[in-house]
Parts: structure tokens; C-alpha cells; sequence
């Protein structure tokens, strides 16, 4: 089963992959820690051609042909776009890094790597090819999108997460949040449970959130996180900066 979809590079563009791809996993009923897999790292390379691969207002067509064979689904994406290879890697950088340069020097990349099973990636003088394979399992459950609600309890802020928190709605999701980052002294309960997908967008954003109660020296706290969600967290580093329980 070969599937294609062509997308412009632009950001907005990424909801119809995250809808493609959401698509594909339920006709092959996916279950759904690798239908997260395979949409976060799609996510994350077609983010990084959008934003990296093209000049500023020179517009550009990003194509994702899929493909299945027993045990392994294929994902080539190719562009015309300035190339760059992210199967290189430098080892020393890796372990020297701090992770806050890591968010802004390649984590998309970062979890490319850690979510496909292999990475692949050919250039030419008219265009490059990102082949990105994954084995795969049976049985899938839909995702939902983005849903937030902020209440206070008392002294207690509670923020809860629903969905996906992904680079198409990290925008909404910052607006949402936007009130807390100048909270005096804030106390901050994060509700996951309902937390089905986070992409390094909205990682970045719960960065910045836990940067900013550190600042005005108060305490946050995220709650009930799903395995697959931890594992995210934990790939990247990211639990060290989290109170989670």
C-alpha cells in the first residue's frame, strides 16, 4: 500500500501530515504509541524544511510518499530545498551539549533519530530525500486534538492537557499559557492524562513555562503521564527539569 501527499512550506501545512498520517495509521490500525512514533518524526523533519530548508518568502513543495511492506512502514520525504543531511552526527557534541542548546540546535532532529528504527538520507543537485523507516505493530486508536483548561483552587493553579501539543497548535497552546508566565510565586498543577502527543514545539513550550515559575520562585508540577508521553520526556532529557509524579 503506497500513500502520497504534497504539502507548500509552510508551517500551517503541518496539520494536514499530522491528519495524513493519522489517516494511514488507522487503515493499518496502528496502535497508538507508533502511530506517535512515525507522526513525530515526520512533524519534526518536515518542521526543520520548513523552517530551515527554504529562504525567507521563496516558496516550495515538501512531498510524503508512504509505504508499507510486512513489518516496516516507509516514509520518504523529499524537497527541493537546501540540503541537509541528519543521519551526520557529531558523538562529542552529543554528550557535551546542554539541553537548552540542544532545544535550539536540533532536538526535532534528536528525536528523528530516537523514534525510526533507521534513517536514510540522498541529495542530488534538484533535491533531497529523507527516508524514515519504522517497524510496526497492529492496532489503532484515534488520536484527539489540543483541548486546555485552566482553573485555580485556592492558592493552586491546575492546567490541563488534552490531545496533541504539537507545532501546528503550540502557538494556541502559548497563548493559553501566556497568563502564568508572570504569575507572582506561582503554585502549578499540569493534568496529562489526557496528553496523547507532544512534539519538541511543545516540549519548547513547557520549557519555557517551568523556566519562567523557577524565576518567580514557585513550584510546578506535572501529573499522571502516560508511558508514552515519559518516554519523550525522558529521550530528551526533559524529565530532569520536571517535577513529574
Amino acid at each position: 500500500m503506497e500513500k502520497e501527499i504534497i504539502i507548500n512550506n509552510q508551517p500551517d501545512e503541518i496539520t494536514r501530515i499530522a491528519q495524513f498520517i493519522d489517516e494511514l495509521g488507522m487503515s493499518l490500525q496502528l496502535p497508538p504509541s507508533i502511530t506517535m512514533s512515525v507522526n513525530l518524526a515526520i512533524e519534526e523533519a518536515i518542521s526543520n524544511i520548513i523552517h530551515h530548508g527554504y529562504p525567507t518568502n521563496k516558496e516550495g513543495e515538501i512531498t510524503l510518499l508512504t509505504s508499507v511492506a510486512p513489518g516496516i512502514l516507509t516514509a520518504r520525504i523529499i524537497d527541493n530545498g537546501i540540503s541537509f543531511d541528519p543521519t551526520e552526527r557529531n558523538t562529542d557534541a552529543d554528550n557535551i551539549i546542554s539541553l537548552d542548546q540542544q532545544l535550539t540546535q536540533g532536538l526535532g532532529l534528536f528525536l528523528i533519530r530516537r523514534t525510526m528504527d533507521k534513517v536514510e538520507y540522498h541529495s542530488t543537485e534538484s533535491q533531497n530525500e529523507l527516508t524514515l523507516i519504522k517497524k510496526i505493530d497492529m492496532d489503532f486508536k484515534p488520536e484527539a486534538s489540543l483541548k486546555t483548561n485552566i482553573c485555580k483552587i485556592e492558592e493552586v493553579t491546575i492546567l490541563t492537557i488534552e490531545g496533541r501539543l504539537d507545532t501546528a497548535n503550540s502557538n494556541d497552546f502559548n497563548v493559553v499559557i501566556s497568563p502564568l508566565l508572570s504569575m507572582p510565586t506561582p503554585n502549578i498543577i499540569i493534568n496529562v492524562e489526557g496528553l496523547l502527543y507532544i512534539s519538541s514545539s511543545g516540549l519548547r513550550s513547557l520549557i519555557t513555562l517551568q523556566k519562567c515559575v523557577r524565576q518567580h520562585q514557585g513550584v510546578l508540577v506535572i501529573e499522571a503521564m502516560r508511558p508514552e508521553i515519559l518516554k519523550i520526556f525522558d529521550m530528551t532529557g526533559c524529565s530532569s527539569l520536571f517535577t513529574i509524579r
